[in-house]
């Protein structure tokens, strides 16, 4: 009897020396949401706020970075995987586990001053070449106009670049991620023309379909109680958000 005691006594120190299992994230490369770094870990606003709830949740993070067509389609047939920063849409809203809304974007038309000082609207698209990163949001708002020639890149920094040169003469993105790319490009902020508002839309906090609904819901919470106490907002303003 007493050895019995003393084995579940071992089993139980031994299991909770075990240290815990990382929640493994899929972040899909979107700067300035999720920035790779050249060196050390990755950074970006949704980062920072991925890594300060999971410190007050006390769980470790994996963070697995990729661009976004593949972050799609893995955290769709992963099991128990998180997946950031998606925007819910009615083609989307299926496939995943809508945890919390992370922030607010406006996905609009851009153009270059020098090129197309006129704010670019729908009307003015056809016969226009719009740049898109592929398997983007700003790419989905664009099926509905079948005339509009898409000019497809992996990344938005090279959309930065096209619109300087004159290679594309629209950009359909997210307003912070084209001055966030803008920027890295060396190219002047100044130089962008926000046009129309294609769609606002939150990004997310998102899951594979069968995320445990426990932990859904602790990571729901811990969000909603940095954007209660002003945490979220403070991490976000550094990356110099723009509200939509």
């Amino acid at each position: 009897m007493r050895i019995s005691a003393l084995l579940l006594l071992f089993c139980s120190l031994l299991f909770s020396a075990l240290p815990a299992r990382a929640v493994v994230v899929i972040a899909a490369e979107i700067p300035p949401y999720v920035i790779r770094s050249n060196q050390g870990a990755p950074s970006g606003m949704v980062i920072e706020v991925l890594e300060e709830a999971a410190r007050r949740l006390k769980e470790p993070l994996t963070i697995e970075l990729m661009p976004l067509a593949r972050a799609l389609s893995q955290a769709r047939y992963r099991r128990n995987v998180l997946l950031v920063p998606p925007v819910r849409s009615p083609q989307r809203d299926p496939q995943f586990l809508w945890i919390v809304p992370l922030m607010d974007e406006a996905f609009v038309l851009v153009s270059h001053r020098q090129y197309h000082p006129t704010p670019l609207t729908i009307n003015a698209l056809p016969g226009l070449t719009v740049g898109v990163m592929r398997g983007s949001f700003g790419q989905s708002l664009l099926r509905p106009y079948p005339q509009v020639k898409q000019a497809l890149v992996a990344e938005e920094i090279h959309n930065a670049d096209k619109l300087a040169l004159g290679r594309i003469q629209g950009w359909a993105v997210a307003w912070n991620s084209a001055r966030y790319n803008q920027q890295q490009a060396g190219l002047p902020l100044a130089d962008l023309v926000r046009g129309e508002t294609l769609q606002h839309s939150p990004l997310y906090l998102a899951a594979s379909p069968h995320f445990p609904t426990a932990e859904a819901t602790r990571w729901y919470q811990t969000i909603a109680a940095m954007r209660d106490d002003g945490s979220l907002a403070r991490i976000i303003k550094q990356y110099d958000y723009q509200a939509p």
